[in-house]
């Protein structure tokens, strides 16, 4: 080798052993330096009569790194996700369109999204959202949109881009109507979806229904009856007229006692109502009302006693006050002495005693279980609400005493009343009434319990003719049955009958 190949040579080691720590530290090949300083290092240890110093570099200190960014943990999209969108059935004529179920990672879809559950496919136009594909059985299918319809305003929302139609979508009640106005062509079309149906009502039974409902609704049911008790009330009252020579039987119930004298007014109870007509349904003079009497003559003679009455006014039972004219005709009861004359004079035996001083004190003339026949001398009225008239069961009884008691025999069954149909028939013996043995019933007691409200309900115990034991019947007053259908007795003001007078003592 000669001199400037050995000098070049010498120079090119050296500058790699002053360049080698840069590069260590910058990241350079270390390993590439070192092979290339070796065999450089020895020549120069042979070659060069002066030692090379080469002075090191300090090390440069670790820089520190800049604070990590924190970012959100990534999305973990699922597999079938990344797939390509679900398509949508294009109709015939226009390119294929597709409805993606999925927004893109990064890019929201809530427009599109929203309009998938509408059931179309729209895209913006020109001041509006053009239908591009409307799904069947879907809610834009109900509102009545087309392919190419121009949507311009849904559910009162204006619709100008796609967006808005999404907004305007997601505000909707679906209690409500759905509706919307489109250009269809050269015209613009107002739709409308149907109306929402209504759910039918979950029908329990009575037997399902909690306890505060049982509360609730016997509350309820009250009140009802409170309001139609009100109704009735103020119902008009209506007029039932009674001809003359309609009889009644009447009673005192403390008798009359020996010292009645002429002008006195005598109190008297009706015992045998009067009723609006001959089917005897209903009442017009019930039994329990109150008639008085005025005493126009009294005279004694012989140990007999004379009374010449005049029945001027009766109080009905649960009704007013009414004028009347009515005479004696006829008496009944177990009095030794006790008889009405041809002209309507009650005659009576005066009491009789062994002791002077009591003869006259206290004593009666005509005792409480004594009944009196009436008969009315002139016609009345009776001007009563409705709700006043009591009805009965279609049977008409009569007193009859026994061995065991005092008992009622049916002598009148009313054909096609409920009398009738629950098996009575004459000649029963009724031995209870609503649960009340007759055996402690005066006749008018009697009477007053089979009577009540049209359509209320009541039990009698009846004793068959050849039966041993007797069996309970179940009534219902005021309603008559007309091929095997129950229907309401008609009041008495609602039909025009001939009043006739029932028989019956």
């Amino acid at each position: 080798m000669n001199k400037p190949s050995a000098r070049l040579t010498l120079f090119a080691n050296m500058l790699l052993l002053a360049l080698a720590p840069a590069w260590s530290t910058e990241g350079a090949p270390a390993a590439a330096s070192t092979a290339l300083s070796a065999p450089a290092t020895s020549r120069t240890k042979k070659n060069s009569p002066h030692k090379i110093r080469i002075r090191k570099r300090p090390a440069r200190s670790a820089r520190k790194s800049p604070p990590a960014r924190q970012t959100r943990p990534a999305v973990k999209i699922p597999e079938k996700a990344k797939e390509a969108p679900v398509a949508m059935p294009v109709p015939a004529g226009i390119e294929e369109v597709q409805l993606a179920t999925t927004a893109p990672v990064g890019g929201p879809m809530a427009a599109v999204g929203s309009l998938t559950t509408l059931g179309t496919s729209l895209r913006d136009g020109e001041d509006s959202a053009e239908t591009l594909a409307v799904l069947p059985d879907s809610e834009a299918r109900a509102l009545g949109l087309n392919t190419k319809d121009h949507l311009a305003l849904l559910n009162g929302t204006s619709v100008r881009s796609r967006g808005d139609a999404a907004q305007a979508w997601l505000g909707w009640d679906p209690s409500l109507r759905l509706w919307a106005v489109a250009r269809r062509g050269l015209q613009v079309v107002d739709l409308q979806s149907r109306f929402p149906e209504e759910e039918p009502a979950f029908v329990r039974g009575p037997r399902e229904l909690s306890p505060r409902e049982t509360v609730l609704k016997d509350s309820l049911l009250e009140r009802a009856a409170q309001s139609a008790q009100a109704v009735l009330a103020q119902a008009p009252p209506l007029q039932v007229f009674v001809p003359a020579k309609q009889v009644l039987w009447i009673r005192f119930p403390d008798g009359l006692p020996n010292t009645v004298a002429t002008g006195d007014i005598l109190i008297g109870e009706v015992t045998m109502a009067v009723a609006s007509d001959a089917s005897l349904d209903f009442l017009c003079l019930p039994p329990r009302s109150t008639v008085w009497a005025k005493v126009l003559q009294s005279s004694v003679g012989e140990g007999t006693r004379a009374l010449r009455l005049h029945f001027f006014k009766a109080s009905l039972a649960g009704g007013h006050v009414i004028p009347i004219s009515a005479r004696l005709t006829d008496a009944a009861g177990e009095q030794p002495l006790l008889k009405v004359s041809p002209g309507g004079t009650l005659v009576l035996g005066e009491p009789v005693s062994l002791d002077p001083k009591r003869q006259h004190r206290g004593a009666r003339i005509l005792e409480p279980d004594a009944r009196l026949r009436l008969e009315l001398t002139e016609a009345i009225t009776v001007t009563e609400p409705p709700q006043f008239y009591p009805a009965g069961a279609g049977l008409w009884i009569k007193t009859k005493d026994m061995e065991t008691g005092r008992v009622f025999e049916v002598t009148h069954v009313i054909s096609g009343r409920n009398a009738e149909k629950s098996g009575l028939r004459v000649g029963d013996i009724l031995t209870a009434i609503s649960g009340r043995a007759t055996a402690r019933m005066d006749f008018g007691e009697a009477l007053a319990a089979l009577y009540g409200a049209p359509g209320s309900l009541f039990k009698v115990t009846a004793l068959k003719p050849d039966a041993d034991k007797p069996v309970t019947f179940e009534l219902k007053r005021g309603v008559f049955y007309k091929d095997g259908v129950e229907t309401p007795v008609p009041l008495p003001f609602e039909k025009k009958q001939s009043l006739i007078s029932p028989q019956a003592s």
